[in-house]
């Protein structure tokens, strides 16, 4: 009689195919799959917590799981005491991903691993994959973080759905934050001084009617211990949001933001010093189309523009409701170095 594949070490593991994995996600309830009977693997499929829980028996080996975001080892105890090691995985937007990562632990375990080192394997061959995505930039993850921090104290000021209305940024408009008397670009740096890279000859150009604010973030990189990345930002404004988190998660995805990337953006940052607002005025140093086509022939022959514009030492004011509060008090989740 042929072993069940559950039964027999050597039998090919009994997989769930793509569609029938979202089917027990979209079922609502907690699912419980045997995976291998020799080595004590059960996979728990969580739906609603969009999470994996891979239990196999305690071997005494533990993986380094440090500076994972989505990943965490535990332990627990079962009938006759028998300890169980549980390898806990969020799925959400990846769950195929992480379905992935709980079968290769499972052959490396069947193949003679251990528990530590099928899971370091899993764990690098995934980091490996994720290298090879395409990842934002740099430049990219800083100004995600500063838009998303101002995004965090809108929320917590005028509610969700007010926030992301005001938030067009990822919908490609031309200025960051609309609001009803003004707009707004925000600009991070982690330079000493104030110090934004502009993009174009319009960004910093105003509506005709409409004030333009550029607020001014600077942070500076922490160590892997303190400070926030943008993976723990963007779980805190997801936790925030009772209503509107769709078109939060749409709104990311514009900008190049995929879940199963949250492991290559771990570097960490703090405040340098409080945010500040500049009116984008006619005495700011604002390269616009305007100004450029006043003193510059053949303007139509230039395709490409970007500049760096210093404003640590022009007067700084204040917009008005709502960024008021939102400057004055920034968001707490990053700290602000002494």
């Amino acid at each position: 009689m042929t072993p069940h594949p559950t039964t027999d070490r050597r039998a090919p593991l009994d997989r769930l195919t793509p569609d029938n994995l979202e089917d027990f996600f979209t079922a609502g309830h907690v699912s419980t799959h045997a995976l291998d009977q020799q080595i004590e693997a059960v996979l728990h499929l969580d739906p609603r917590a969009e999470r994996l829980h891979l239990k196999v028996a305690d071997d005494g080996s533990v993986p380094d799981v440090h500076g994972l975001e989505r990943v965490t080892v535990g332990t627990e105890s079962t009938a006759g005491d028998r300890g169980m090691l549980v390898l806990s995985i969020d799925a959400r937007h990846a769950h195929m991903e992480a379905y992935g990562m709980v079968l290769s632990v499972v052959d490396g375990m069947r193949s003679g691993q251990n528990f530590a080192d099928a899971a370091d394997s899993a764990l690098r061959h995934l980091r490996m994959l994720l290298k090879a995505r395409r990842r934002l930039s740099e430049q990219q993850q800083i100004g995600l973080l500063g838009e998303l921090l101002v995004l965090q104290g809108l929320v917590e000021r005028i509610g969700a759905g007010a926030a992301l209305d005001s938030w067009l940024g990822p919908l490609a408009e031309e200025h960051d934050f609309v609001f009803a008397t003004y707009d707004v670009e925000v600009k991070t740096t982690v330079s000493e001084r104030r110090v934004h890279m502009i993009s174009g000859d319009t960004q910093l150009q105003a509506s005709p009617g409409r004030p333009l604010w550029l607020i001014s973030l600077q942070l500076t990189r922490a160590g892997t211990r303190s400070g926030v990345t943008l993976s723990d930002q963007i779980t805190r404004v997801r936790s925030l949001l009772d209503t509107g988190r769709p078109d939060f998660d749409d709104h990311l995805e514009n900008l190049g933001w995929l879940d199963i990337d949250d492991p290559l953006y771990d570097e960490r940052f703090l405040w340098r010093a409080e945010p500040l607002a500049y009116l984008v005025d006619d005495d700011f140093p604002a390269v616009t189309h305007e100004r450029l086509a006043a003193t510059v022939p053949r303007i139509d022959l230039i395709t490409r523009l970007s500049y760096a514009v210093d404003v640590t030492d022009l007067d700084n004011a204040t917009p008005g409701a709502p960024l008021d509060g939102v400057l004055v008090d920034p968001p707490a989740t990053v700290p602000l170095t002494n």
